[in-house]
């Protein structure tokens, strides 16, 4: 029998060298979408209920660390350590109304997050424990634009800019019959560096202007708190309904902000070679507003020797709250509804059923009013397909045993024919939800 602190050591290096790996993971991305607030939105899911279209609010099991309702982790399995960890393998294609075309690729580890079940033996009371960390914005994008403000001369703007916001946190899930409460806490952080590079150029003179850069940079963070419930009304024998909310208030960070603006020379090799510095200012501090949101949902289950699982979620932000240094954005609020659903076609365990009898297939899909306003509102919509693969085969009822790889396939779109800029999207996802004993007492030394 392994010791509670043998198993913890696992789990916890485990997690510990995931951090580490995926600080190496990020790869080249532009998103003109990032350009605004705090960076384009992560999928805030994990990857099995992004195989059913992102829904959350309601979902929980065995073995899935259900990180956006946290009123979710008292479903763990009896004495169970569950590590999970994501890969996504993004491919974005931007189109602009003009017929220009952009094509981007980038790979990303969505999320890290360890599971307790921590119930004591005689309690009644379910009980379980969360820590994690995931990325909930990305600011990635190179922009450039250019125009005519004389009958000789023009003008080439190049915007760059890189960062992110990121969440650290703790949380616990508490159950009592069919009701459950859960709460994450912790600290969101990140940062937003961006650049203007302005070239001007006469059509006569060469070198008659002295190109010049503005770059400001950004650190901020700040404590938070989400709160989720669930409730479970049992039917009958097969079947139940469960409703689910969650939700979280405005969260206030510090920010530190520095500017430079400077002249410099372009080399031939791409980069810049600084000149002079025009002005400098470091150290200046302000506020950073992250926007409240919440949702709410619900699960149908029905389960006899197969189990289906149906649900949908709506989800609202707060976006045209959100505030740099007391400043708005082009940012208004949106909303999304998610809908999907989970199958299992055998969950006893017959061996004499085969492998993919026990396999969990998903799919679903979600539509959006997004938050940037762009040439007025921007819609999105995206469908999904997935599956959760056992390593070896379990009955339903001992799943929480297993290690399981969760796959998901995403696609859709942002913006229309219509729209200054479209995109399209691909996402391959993958997850590795790893299961053991994390405390079992001996009776014999």
């Amino acid at each position: 029998m392994q010791s509670a602190c043998i198993t913890g050591s696992r789990v916890i290096g485990s997690f510990i060298l995931s951090i580490v790996i995926s600080i190496n993971v990020l790869a080249q991305d532009n998103s003109p979408f990032s350009r605004y607030g705090l960076g384009d939105l992560v999928p805030s899911s994990n990857i099995t209920n992004r195989g059913m279209g992102g829904l959350s609010a309601a979902y929980g099991d065995f073995q899935t660390i259900n990180f956006v309702n946290p009123a979710s982790y008292q479903n763990f399995g009896m004495q169970r350590a569950i590590f999970d960890v994501g890969l996504d393998i993004n491919n974005r294609t931007l189109r602009n109304n003009t017929g220009g075309k952009y094509s981007s690729s980038n790979a990303i580890i969505p999320y890290l997050a360890a599971g307790f079940q921590i119930k004591p033996q005689k309690s009644k009371t379910t009980w379980g424990l969360v820590f994690g960390l995931k990325p909930l914005t990305k600011v990635s994008y190179n922009i450039t634009s250019g125009s005519r403000f004389s009958l000789n001369d023009s003008i080439i703007r190049t915007f760059e800019g890189s960062g992110g916001t990121y969440q650290a946190f703790m949380g616990m899930g508490f159950g009592i019959k069919n009701f459950s409460v859960g709460f994450n806490t912790g600290y969101r952080f990140g940062s937003k560096d961006y650049s203007t590079k302005v070239e001007l150029f006469n059509d006569t003179v060469p070198n008659r202007y002295t190109p010049a850069i503005k770059e400001i940079k950004n650190n901020f963070g700040g404590v938070f708190a989400e709160l989720g419930l669930q409730y479970r009304f049992v039917l009958n024998k097969k079947t139940s309904l469960t409703l689910g909310g969650y939700g979280s208030m405005q969260t206030v960070m510090n920010a530190t902000r520095e500017e430079k603006y400077e002249s410099y020379f372009p080399l031939a090799s791409g980069g810049i070679a600084r000149l002079d510095s025009v002005s400098e200012t470091k150290n200046i501090k302000g506020k950073i507003e992250y926007p409240s949101y919440y949702g709410f949902g619900f699960l149908y289950d029905v389960q006899n020797k197969s189990k289906l699982m149906l649900g949908a979620d709506v989800v609202m932000y707060n976006w045209a709250s959100y505030r740099y240094y007391g400043a708005a954005d082009a940012l208004q609020n949106s909303w999304q509804v998610k809908a999907g659903a989970q199958y299992i076609p055998d969950i006893t365990g017959d061996i004499k059923k085969g492998y993919w009898s026990s396999v969990m297939y998903r799919a679903g899909f979600n539509f959006a009013k997004e938050p940037y306003t762009i040439n007025g509102n921007m819609n999105s919509f995206g469908v999904s397909i997935g599956a959760g693969l056992p390593i070896k085969k379990y009955s339903y009822a001992e799943i929480n045993r297993s290690n399981i790889v969760n796959m998901a396939l995403e696609f859709g779109q942002r913006g229309n024919n219509a729209s200054l800029l479209r995109e399209n999207y691909f996402r391959l996802s993958v997850g590795f939800s790893l299961s053991d004993i994390w405390f079992i007492k001996r009776k014999y030394d």
